[in-house]
């Protein structure tokens, strides 16, 4: 069925130039919505030439709101030439923008008919654009509460002005269906009903149609079980046998033949969304009506379109309509948009080391789970309660905790001769060496340090320092010198090296813990002297006493030290519980097993993620779907159709499996019926066939004449009516372009032709991928690799 556009048409006049000539040019803009703005009250159209600007404002009459996509033209006089820039504002009630585009460089030739789209992207905050999955692009559910004239039925909702007539939601213009046995009555919001139109929000209206059951000359009915003598409305050769003009039927011909009476049986549809009732029955003007359900009550078997399980329990309670429902056992629903209330998690950091966190459950039972992290692991940023640097590196230094680590150079609680802060340093091993006691125990920074004299000086002190003599020093010794070592010589300078009393050069011994130091160089006090290294220094080559590989890189892991020396141990048996013996049950989709081994202070518990689409394991991997894994759960905009889906909404349209647009099947000798949502993936059609010869519904069913059914005589072009055969009437309002409707997976078609009063315009899917050139849609199946927009 063809989309209707707003056609205006206004002759936009532009600064220093006339409104017309005969060169004029005619611009067409197709005009174009993303995502459901706001209702649009009008819109205001600003071109801009070399010449000049100007604007123009386009709006329906009697407050009608504009529906997208939309038709606008603009007559441009001939000396309006050049690069154009057009912008598009939609306004409100209020006259606020709410949408807007714009296009550029569009070239303006005299007596050119130039046709362009223009997209308007919704700016306000009461847009509402398609939510989609992280999986199917082309899905999802939008967003925000209910508001007419965004485009769907929401809760609360029988139609939405914004959808067009003909497709599954639309709103009736009237609730005349044009049978005069029926009383047609109109409700708004569930209360408010009439014969006639009654004040209401237009997004709530309902249609109801009982049959007229009195006899009445001037009403132009001939109800049920009605003769000519009872009601003169009634056809006076009813019963001939013969099917007459003013008859739908005729009693006296047998069922099953052409023009027969239809039964009540005949007149039933096998779907709880069609209403069907049988009028005049007994009669020759006997006539099956079937209309379509729109309101949500539960227990009548019906999920009318747009109908949700929140107010109908008729229809599915499915992951991913849009609608968290708690009694459904969901916690989220991934219909609705990221960072909206009751959105589902992407992601669970919590930014917290100290927890593990994790997506529980799969669809609309997802939850993020945090777990505190009990057990020391070095690399995981955290240091759990209890843990010290020796059994988890990521915990810090403590002075007190027993153990020396990074930072220290003792513990006030370490053992004697493993790491003990010093209270007072041993005597130095050389007159020439001052020891002292520096730092403090109560920061676990006491070391002793030994440092060399360097003052000549008349002390006494049984040093001769580096650079002293006799003179200068009376430690030094007055025969320095001679070649001969004399008492209280240690060697003599005037010894060649390598020579029985040479004085010493270098002292390296060799060893890496030692700190290796020449005293009294130059002098015939000239000693070697060999201090134990206490430090911790990373890249010296030597592990001093108390030390492991936690502290100083040079130290060997030593398994059963009662330290976890990462990264060469994961445990050390003497760590209380530090090696696992069993591993803790995983997840649900993952997998927990030891690997190494306590004896080699390598045991492990190693957690990997379940990939595999396997049935029964409790676990639906990222990937699977129901189709694939029974343990997954059906959701409404994965692409895939499951059990308890009619359709999937993420479906590129033209696909098997995608949820059908509309329910006209182009035929008028059906009465199209709809029921479920594409928001919920319960969208489906039925089709109840017209047998009764009825004037004006465009059908002439068998056994039905041009005397019986106007239907059934030539289509007349341009006589007004539109006929079998026909899409429009007169010609003048046949398509003669087919705006965009707004879906970039559809490509837009006329057929037909005016002048024979069947032009329609047909939304024809694309379902090729379009490699590297971008038709900003990726239909179902496509990848990056094979279509750029996916």
């Amino acid at each position: 069925m063809r989309r209707p556009t707003l056609l205006l048409l206004a002759a936009l006049a532009l600064s220093g130039v006339g409104c017309h000539d005969d060169g004029a040019s005619v611009l067409v803009l197709v005009v174009t919505a993303s995502g459901s703005p706001p209702a649009v009250s009008a819109l205001t159209v600003t071109i801009t030439l070399p010449s000049g600007s100007a604007s123009q404002t386009y709006a329906h009459g009697g407050g009608e709101l504009v529906r997208f996509p939309t038709t606008l033209s603009a007559e441009l006089p001939a000396t309006a030439t050049g690069s154009a820039t057009i912008g598009v504002a939609a306004l409100d009630a209020t006259g606020a923008t709410v949408a807007s585009g714009q296009i550029s460089g569009l070239t303006i030739t005299p007596g050119a008919r130039p046709m362009r789209y223009v997209s308007l992207t919704c700016t306000g905050a009461g847009c509402a654009l398609d939510g989609g999955t992280s999986a199917s692009p082309d899905g999802g559910s939008s967003s925000g509460g209910p508001r007419c004239g965004n485009g769907r039925v929401d809760l609360g909702e029988t139609c939405d002005t914004a959808i067009a007539p003909g497709d599954p939601g639309a709103c009736p213009a009237s609730c005349d269906d044009g049978v005069a046995c029926t009383r047609d009555i109109t409700c708004y919001d569930g209360v408010a009903c009439a014969q006639s139109m009654p004040p209401g929000n237009p997004c709530t209206i309902s249609c109801t149609h009982a049959a007229v059951t009195q006899v009445s000359p001037t009403d132009g009915c001939c109800p049920a079980a009605a003769t000519h003598a009872t009601d003169p409305d009634c056809s006076p050769t009813c019963g001939d046998g013969v099917l007459q003009p003013g008859e739908t039927c005729d009693t006296a011909i047998a069922a099953g033949l052409p023009g027969a009476c239809p039964t009540p049986s005949e007149c039933s549809v096998a779907d709880p969304c069609a209403v069907t009732l049988l009028l005049s029955v007994a009669t020759c003007q006997a006539i099956c009506m079937h209309y379509q359900v729109t309101i949500q009550r539960s227990g009548d078997g019906c999920c009318p379109p747009g109908g949700s399980n929140a107010v109908d329990t008729d229809c599915p309670a499915v992951c991913g309509d849009g609608v968290r429902q708690s009694a459904a056992g969901e916690s989220c629903d991934v219909g609705i948009a990221s960072s909206q209330p009751g959105s589902c998690p992407q992601s669970c950091d919590d930014s917290n080391d100290c927890t593990t966190d994790f997506l529980s459950g799969t669809g609309c039972r997802a939850v993020c789970v945090h777990t505190d992290v009990t057990a020391p692991i070095s690399g995981d940023g955290c240091c759990p309660m209890g843990a010290t640097r020796a059994t988890d590196t990521d915990c810090p230094a403590r002075c007190g905790d027993g153990v020396i680590e990074p930072g220290e150079a003792c513990d006030n609680q370490a053992a004697a001769g493993a790491g003990a802060c010093p209270t007072v340093c041993p005597p130095s091993p050389s007159v020439c060496l001052q020891t002292t006691l520096t730092g403090s125990a109560d920061d676990c920074s006491a070391t002793c340090v030994s440092s060399p004299i360097t003052a000549c000086g008349p002390l006494g002190d049984g040093c001769c320092p580096t650079g002293c003599t006799a003179a200068t020093d009376p430690d030094c010794s007055p025969t320095c010198g001679d070649g001969v070592v004399q008492p209280g010589e240690t060697c003599d300078v005037a010894i060649a090296a390598g020579g029985a009393g040479a004085c010493p050069a270098v002292c390296d011994d060799g060893d890496p813990c030692t700190t290796d130091l020449l005293l009294s160089a130059g002098t015939c006090s000239a000693t070697c002297v060999h201090l134990a290294v206490t430090a911790f220094v990373a890249g010296d080559g030597c592990c001093p006493p108390g030390g492991d590989l936690t502290v100083d890189a040079d130290c060997t892991a030593v398994c059963g030290d009662a330290v976890v020396e990462p990264p060469v141990e994961t445990c050390d048996e003497a760590v209380v519980d530090s090696c696992p013996t069993d591993c803790p049950a995983a997840g649900t989709c993952t997998t927990s097993s030891k690997r190494g081994s306590p004896a080699t202070c390598s045991a492990a518990c190693i957690t990997t993620p379940i990939t595999a689409c396997v049935a029964g394991d409790g676990c639906c991997p990222i990937g699977c779907t129901a189709a694939t894994d029974s343990d997954c759960p059906s959701i409404c905009g994965d692409g895939v159709v499951e059990p308890g889906e009619q359709c999937d909404r993420a479906i590129t349209a033209g696909f098997p499996g995608a949820c059908p647009r509309t329910c006209d099947d182009g035929d008028a000798c059906t009465v199209d019926v709809a029921s479920g949502s594409s928001d919920d993936c319960s969208s489906r059609c039925t089709h109840a066939t017209t047998v009764a010869c009825l004037s004006g519904d465009g059908c002439c069913p068998p056994g039905c004449t041009a005397a019986t059914d106007h239907d059934c005589a030539p289509a007349t072009c341009n006589d007004g009516h539109i006929e079998a055969g026909e899409t429009c009437d007169p010609p003048a309002t046949c398509p003669t372009t087919c705006p965009d409707d707004g879906d970039p997976c559809t490509t837009e078609v006329l057929v037909g032709d005016p002048s024979s009063c069947n032009a329609a315009c047909r939304h024809l899917p694309i379902t090729t991928c379009s490699g590297s050139a971008s038709d900003r849609c990726c239909p179902t199946g496509c990848t990056p690799a094979n279509d750029s927009d996916c």
